[in-house]
């Protein structure tokens, strides 16, 4: 009988049978991986992590789970929830943030600055979210106005002028409006004297009553109903393509501190700019007058406050608004521009008597040029007033004579 050949152990590895003993089932590997979860969280650095939340990164799944996993051991941790839900907001994980965020919303008393902050951040992103035309995308705008009036005076004043300008680009003009006026209201000078306003530099007068000219209906200006800068960071990546072509000359720069007169201008800016994009000119109109008293004039842009006014039909208030000009200018140049605006004002509405009666009304605020006798005269003329226009040529050929010598 022939003996069994022994084999080679690389043969052997071929015919040998497997074993099938298993020493970790799957019930005890899903154990492990909750172990190592579960001591993940207890030895991960939350410092690490808090770093990565501020580092302005891309939001990363493994961190919204690590925040998840904190949460669900520390659920009343407010700070933890409110981390977690910026970066559901970053990921455009807009439901899962709103679950996330509701039991501070729906708890007992007024919000607090980030909550509120957050919320509406939230709405917005809602709101953008959905493509135009859509049917849902105008209840989720009324959404956003109703967490605007409800939240939006929670906020800090330069988050306030930021929601602003995102209420206006989202097409929410009305709400836009009252809220540029409560940051008007909070950010107003201190009353000085009996007068609750911060002192003119001069005494404006009136501007006479003019007949409205016959003009064209003021123009409507378009705004595109898209939030402004700022908000694809709360997007995250999803929407980042929806928002790339936003304008973003309207957004206030997050990282530059404001003093409470500069919120206080760009507020009355948001405010004029409200009542325009909705079409209403002559709102501006008696904002910008209502206003004026607490602004410093020399912050004021007067060509824009009369270019308003001519939109608006005004006249008389596009010659207040230049007659304000000349009162607080500080230099001949500023004086000249204010003086010739406020005769172009009158000329504009076609009443060259008044803008004569004006500009010698404020002669002593001009210096004695050339150029203002030839102006006077030529208005005078242009007046019918054959008496001041000689008097202002002589005044012009004397100055000659005078420069001559």
């Amino acid at each position: 009988m022939t003996a069994t050949r022994p084999r080679t152990s690389r043969y052997r590895r071929h015919v040998t049978p497997q074993l099938t003993t298993h020493f970790i089932g799957s019930g005890q590997i899903v154990a492990l991986c909750l172990f190592i979860a579960v001591l993940a969280v207890l030895l991960f650095p939350k410092e690490f992590i808090n770093q990565q939340l501020h580092s302005g990164a891309p939001p990363h799944a493994a961190t919204i789970a690590y925040l998840q996993l904190l949460l669900r051991a520390q659920p009343s941790d407010r700070t933890i929830r409110l981390q977690l839900v910026h970066e559901r907001l970053r990921a455009g994980q807009l439901e899962a943030a709103e679950a996330a965020l509701a039991p501070l919303i729906n708890r007992a008393g007024p919000a607090s600055p980030p909550v509120a902050a957050l919320w509406l951040s939230l709405r917005r992103a809602q709101f953008v979210a959905i493509p135009p035309g859509s049917p849902r995308r105008e209840q989720a705008r009324a959404d956003y106005a109703r967490a605007l009036d409800h939240l939006g005076s929670r906020l800090t004043l330069t988050d306030q002028l930021v929601e602003t300008r995102h209420a206006i680009a989202a097409g929410l003009y009305d709400t836009a409006a009252r809220m540029a006026g409560r940051l008007l209201a909070a950010t107003a000078p201190p009353v000085r004297g009996h007068s609750g306003n911060r002192p003119e530099p001069d005494r404006v007068p009136p501007a006479p009553e003019l007949a409205a000219a016959p003009t064209g209906a003021p123009p409507r200006i378009a705004m595109p109903h898209s939030p402004g800068a700022g908000i694809e960071r709360l997007v995250g990546l999803v929407w980042a393509s929806r928002l790339a072509s936003v304008n973003r000359a309207d957004s206030v720069a997050p990282h530059k501190a404001l003093t409470l007169t500069d919120i206080h201008e760009q507020a009355f800016d948001a405010l004029l700019q409200s009542h325009l994009a909705a079409g209403k000119p002559q709102e501006a109109v008696r904002a910008a007058q209502a206003q004026l008293p607490a602004l410093d004039p020399a912050q004021v842009d007067w060509t824009r406050l009369m270019q308003i006014a001519a939109w608006a039909n005004q006249p008389s208030a596009e010659a207040d608004f230049a007659q304000r000009w000349l009162a607080s200018a500080h230099d001949d140049t500023a004086r000249w521009a204010a003086f010739q605006a406020l005769i172009q004002a009158y000329l504009s509405a076609d009443h060259p008597r008044q803008a004569l009666a004006a500009a010698a009304a404020n002669l002593d605020r001009m210096p004695g040029t050339t150029a203002l006798w030839r102006c006077m005269t030529r208005l005078a003329m242009q007046a019918g007033d054959s008496a001041k226009s000689v008097e202002y040529a002589r005044r012009l050929v004397h100055l000659g004579d005078l420069r001559v010598h």
